[in-house]
């Protein structure tokens, strides 16, 4: 009987053991984050919100305990050479198998895709169109600072000057991510996610072209895991190649994928505002990058 017991103790514990393997996603908290950054106004380029939102960012990594790095650069933008900040923090270094998440902090200098014309030059809020992943990733850093994964050392890269590019032309975009590449302080991670836009409360996640042709098997493991948690806005199908942050880092070949949502009707406005984002969208893609992050294989 006392063999019964503890066998079935054993059980239990085991079961709960299962059933926390992957800690919650806080999606309060992480909508928390977009409304703090749009507090501090437009961050593009020079700008103070830049510098406001750069400190934010460094204060509540290091408070989780990251290591983190300042990776400063210096870009041309529309022939103007402008400087730039990528940070990069570090959890559990001591592991080997490394995940980087990354998405970009930066907000369009210019509302150009705004139906008033006179709004051109001003610089867009930037609510889901940089925000948005900024504010997951943070939320995922202050959760695996309190649990270590079993498999995974997590590296998370804050990318600068993404959205002051010409349109059509690639190289002038993702300017951060294309130095990280070029300049990269850290060990190659076996897997890479950027997240960009996914906070529209009309969620739909579609998979992009050079993902899917550069790591299928990434790409896969993202949509099928999002489907098993009930995720149905991620869809299964290739909308189009995007050239983002996780390009640059293709080129050199790291498996690296996008996660993000092809048709936000606000890109580019001055409507790109808190009120467009929805905490449920965040929780999509926050659990399911947890599920990745804390696979025990």
């Amino acid at each position: 009987m006392k063999k019964l017991i503890v066998s079935t103790l054993g059980c239990i514990m085991v079961l709960v053991a299962c059933s926390t393997a992957t800690p919650n996603f806080d999606q309060d908290k992480a909508f928390a984050h977009i409304t703090a950054q749009c507090a501090f106004g437009p961050r593009n380029p020079g700008s103070d919100g830049i510098e406001l939102c750069r400190d934010y960012l460094i204060s509540a990594l290091k408070v989780l305990g990251a290591t983190v790095t300042e990776q400063p650069f210096v870009a041309s933008v529309q022939q103007d050479s402008v400087a730039g900040t990528n940070i990069i923090a570090s959890f559990y270094p001591q592991m080997s198998r490394r995940i980087l998440l990354g998405a970009h902090y930066d907000t369009r200098p210019w509302a150009d895709k705004d139906p008033d014309a006179s709004l051109h030059n001003t610089p867009i809020p930037g609510a889901n169109d940089g925000a948005s992943g900024v504010a997951v990733l943070l939320e995922i850093a202050r959760v695996v600072s309190r649990t270590q994964p079993q498999q995974f050392g997590l590296d998370i890269v804050f990318f600068d000057l993404e959205d002051s590019g010409s349109y059509g032309d690639n190289i002038s975009w993702c300017l951060g991510s294309q130095y990280f590449a070029d300049n990269m302080p850290i060990n190659e991670p076996e897997k890479a996610i950027i997240v960009d836009m996914i906070g529209d409360k009309n969620q739909n996640i579609h998979m992009d072209y050079f993902s899917y042709h550069n790591h299928p098997i990434l790409v896969k493991e993202l949509w099928e895991t999002a489907h098993e948690l009930g995720f149905n806005s991620f869809k299964s199908t290739i909308k189009q190649a995007i050239f983002d942050d996780h390009y640059p880092l293709i080129q050199k070949g790291i498996n690296a994928a996008v996660i993000i949502d092809f048709d936000y009707p606000l890109w580019h406005t001055m409507a790109d505002e808190p009120s467009a984002c929805s905490p449920a969208s965040l929780e999509a893609i926050g659990e399911t990058l947890l599920h990745i992050i804390y696979a025990t294989q």
